[in-house]
């Protein structure tokens, strides 16, 4: 074992990258972090079970939050089911359900795009040319507003 693999597969090093994996980080980051390649990395993590399970935990975090995140991005239907109590049984009774459609949001479309595919979805200033900002060409069939 080198010394910074055993530096980093017990006690603070450990916690630090359970730490850091569980506040998001993803493999290239904590590689970069402890200053190792990613392919090195992924061969602790074969040789370490305590560290495999430090990034399992982690991805069993993000999982259901990735996956909440892209359910409202792309809309959903909710059943509503309203109950309630019979005075003379004691007992809940269904009244009515209802299924609503919860409508896709922009937001978190944005947000998923951005954190998925940023290099294509990152946000670019106008271009400009000694403080004018050159605008593109309109195309044929184009009318000004």
């Amino acid at each position: 074992m080198t010394d910074k693999r055993g530096q980093w597969l017990s006690g603070e090093g450990l916690e630090r990258i359970t730490a850091e994996a569980l506040s998001g980080k993803t493999k290239p980051d904590i590689a970069a972090m402890i200053g190792i390649s990613v392919s090195t990395l992924r061969a602790w993590e074969k040789k370490s079970p305590e560290l495999k399970a430090a990034l399992s935990a982690a991805r069993s975090v993000r999982d259901p939050v990735e996956k909440a995140l892209l359910k409202r991005a792309v809309g959903y239907t909710a059943t509503e089911v309203t109950r309630q109590l019979n005075s003379k049984t004691g007992e809940f009774e269904t009244v009515k359900i209802v299924e609503k459609q919860v409508m896709p949001s922009t937001t978190a479309q944005i947000f998923w795009l951005k954190n998925r595919c940023g290099y294509q979805w990152e946000e670019k200033p106008a271009e400009s040319e000694g403080g004018v900002v050159v605008l593109p060409e309109l195309l044929d069939g184009e009318e000004e507003q």
